[in-house]
C-alpha cells in the first residue's frame, strides 16, 4: 500500500515521524497501555522510520508471548496474565495509526485481542471484565463490562477514538473508574477494533450508544443503577460522547475530550495531519481521502442542543485535531445546559501531556453529577 502514498505522506513516515518530533508525545498514552516505559525506550531505539513501526512493536509482544507462555508451563500464573497483558499492549501500540500496512494492522489486532483474552483469563473471577455482545443492525458490538465492588452504582459507557481499542486504554480506565465506585463499559463501535470488520463508521453512531443502553435495561443482572448513566469519549470520542447524550436522554450527563466539532478542519489536505490522511479511509471504508470526507460526516451543531451538564476538555497544542479552541467553543456555544470547559493552552491530543488532571477531574465531576 505505500506506494499509494502522497509525497507529502512518504517524506513524513521516513523522515519527520520518529522519537523526537513525535513518539515521545505518546508514551504516557503508551504506559496506559500496559507497556513499560524502558520497554517503549528500547523498541523505539530500534525503528530508524515509521515503516518498521508496526513490525518492531509485534516482534516485542511474541517475545512477551514467549515468556507468558513459559511462565504458565512453570506454573507462574501471575506473571503469565502480566507479560500477555503487556504483549496486547505491544501489539496495540503497533497497530496505533498504522495504516500504511493495513495486513500488518489487521493482524497485530487479531493478536492484541488473543492477548487480553489470555490475560483476563487468568484474572480472578472479581476482577475479570465481562464479555457483552451486543445486536446493532445485524451485527454484534463487542464490548467488556467492568463491576465496581459496591451494588447499585452509576455505568460510565466509554467512547472510543479513531484508532483506540476496547482492550487496551480503556482497560486502563476501567481499572480506575471501578475503584472510583462506578461500573464501566467499553465497547468498539462502528468502524473500531473488532468490529471494523462487519460496520465501518456511521455518522449516527449515537444509535449504537443507544442501543447498548437499550441492552442492559433489557438485560439488568448485574445491578447497575442504570438511572445514573454517562458516556466519557476521547478524541473522535470526544466528539462522539456529547453527541449520544444529545440524542438519548437517558444519559445524564458526558465527557469529551479532544474532540472535534465538525469536520471542516479535513478540507484542506495540505495542512491535515497525514496520519489522517489514510486513517479516515479506513475508518469508513472508503478507497480515497476524497471520499472519505463524503462518509466522515461529523457536525456537533446537527445534533439537538445539550441540556444536560457537559465537561469538555481541548487543547491548543493539538497536532492531530487543530484549532483545539475553535473546537471547544464550538461545543460550549452549542451545549444549552450546564457546561464547563477545561482548555490546555499547552497541551497536546486529547491533553495527553496533562492526563494526572484530568483523568482525576473527570472522576470528581462524574461524582457531583451522577
Amino acid at each position: 500500500m505505500t506506494e499509494k502514498l502522497s509525497l507529502k505522506e512518504k517524506i513524513f513516515y521516513s523522515v519527520i515521524c520518529n522519537e523526537k518530533r513525535v513518539y515521545q508525545h505518546w508514551y504516557r498514552r503508551y504506559l496506559n497501555a500496559g507497556v513499560d516505559l524502558d520497554r517503549i525506550r528500547r523498541v523505539v531505539a530500534r525503528i530508524t522510520n515509521w515503516y518498521q513501526w508496526c513490525s518492531e512493536w509485534s516482534v516485542e509482544g511474541e517475545r512477551l508471548e514467549m515468556l507468558a507462555e513459559k511462565a504458565l508451563e512453570q506454573g507462574n500464573t501471575h506473571s503469565a496474565k502480566v507479560f500477555f497483558h503487556e504483549a496486547a499492549g505491544c501489539f496495540h501500540v503497533g497497530q496505533h495509526f498504522f495504516y500504511i500496512g493495513p495486513e500488518q494492522k489487521n493482524r497485530a489486532e487479531c493478536r492484541l485481542r488473543k492477548n487480553y483474552e489470555r490475560a483476563i483469563n487468568l484474572c480472578n473471577n472479581n476482577d475479570k471484565p465481562i464479555r457483552i455482545d451486543i445486536p446493532f443492525r445485524g451485527v454484534l458490538i463487542p464490548g467488556y463490562l467492568r463491576l465496581s465492588d459496591r451494588p447499585n452504582r452509576p455505568l460510565i459507557i466509554f467512547i472510543n477514538g479513531m484508532d483506540n481499542l476496547k482492550e487496551i486504554e480503556l482497560h486502563h480506565y476501567g481499572n480506575m473508574f471501578t475503584s472510583a465506585g462506578f461500573n464501566t463499559f467499553a465497547f468498539d463501535g462502528p468502524g473500531q477494533g473488532e468490529m471494523w470488520q462487519d460496520m465501518k463508521f456511521i455518522p449516527d453512531y449515537e444509535k449504537a450508544v443507544s442501543a447498548i443502553i437499550d441492552w442492559f435495561e433489557e438485560n439488568n443482572i448485574y445491578n447497575i443503577d442504570l438511572q445514573k448513566i454517562a458516556t466519557l469519549g476521547w478524541s473522535l470520542g470526544g466528539y462522539l460522547s456529547p453527541r449520544a447524550a444529545a440524542f438519548d436522554k437517558r444519559i445524564r450527563c458526558a465527557i469529551g475530550s479532544g474532540g472535534p466539532a465538525d469536520a471542516r478542519f479535513l478540507t484542506n489536505k495540505m495542512k491535515v495531519n497525514p496520519l489522517l490522511l489514510t486513517g479516515i479511509p479506513h475508518l469508513v471504508g472508503a478507497e480515497t481521502y476524497d471520499e472519505s470526507l463524503e462518509l466522515f460526516d461529523i457536525d456537533i451543531e446537527t445534533a439537538p442542543p445539550m441540556e444536560r451538564p457537559l465537561l469538555i476538555f481541548h487543547s491548543g497544542k493539538d497536532r492531530l485535531i487543530p484549532d483545539g479552541k475553535e473546537h471547544a467553543d464550538t461545543f460550549m456555544k452549542w451545549a444549552k445546559g450546564e457546561k464547563e470547559l477545561k482548555y490546555y493552552p499547552d497541551g497536546m491530543h486529547v491533553c495527553a501531556n496533562y492526563l494526572d488532571e484530568t483523568d482525576a477531574y473527570m472522576i470528581d465531576w462524574l461524582r457531583k453529577h451522577l
